[in-house]
């Protein structure tokens, strides 16, 4: 499959930033919490704020992302609240906390929404598919990984 050129002239450039953003991370994707260095590749360096919405390409504005994560996120900044049925905004990994947001169910499978924000995010990203839920029960069998 062929990338834009868009898309094309963004990677290299953040590639740039993949060292900082993930050290800061711990090598854990900002939104689900997979821990990298259980993949055979490195995860993303994506834009929490979409260049096309105005975001940037600066340290505040990166996070490092999962490939399911990013593949769902794409450029949405928003979601729907599965509770409520009103469109909030995406977590942000750079303003927010995630454990005010989430947390993994008793047994580590399912992430679980804490808030508006969780619960869209949570279903925007599809982070409780069931291959990401067999991926966590793997995780589980090396503690060390898991977040």
């Amino acid at each position: 499959m062929r990338q834009s050129k868009s898309r094309q002239r963004v990677r290299p450039f953040l590639r740039r930033w993949y060292d900082a953003v993930a050290k800061r991370a711990l090598h854990c994707c900002e939104y689900c919490h997979a821990p990298e260095s259980f993949f055979n590749h490195r995860f993303d360096v994506e834009h929490i704020i979409p260049l096309a919405r105005g975001g940037s390409s600066s340290l505040d504005n990166l996070a490092l992302c999962c490939s399911a994560c990013n593949s769902r996120k794409l450029a949405f900044e928003m979601g729907v609240d599965v509770a409520t049925g009103r469109e909030v905004l995406l977590f942000n990994p750079r303003t927010q906390n995630w454990a005010e947001h989430f947390r993994f169910s008793a047994d580590g499978l399912i992430l679980e929404g804490l808030t508006p924000i969780g619960r869209a995010t949570i279903k925007r990203l599809d982070m409780n598919h069931s291959r990401q839920i067999r991926a966590r029960r793997l995780w589980m069998r090396f503690p060390e990984l898991f977040p």
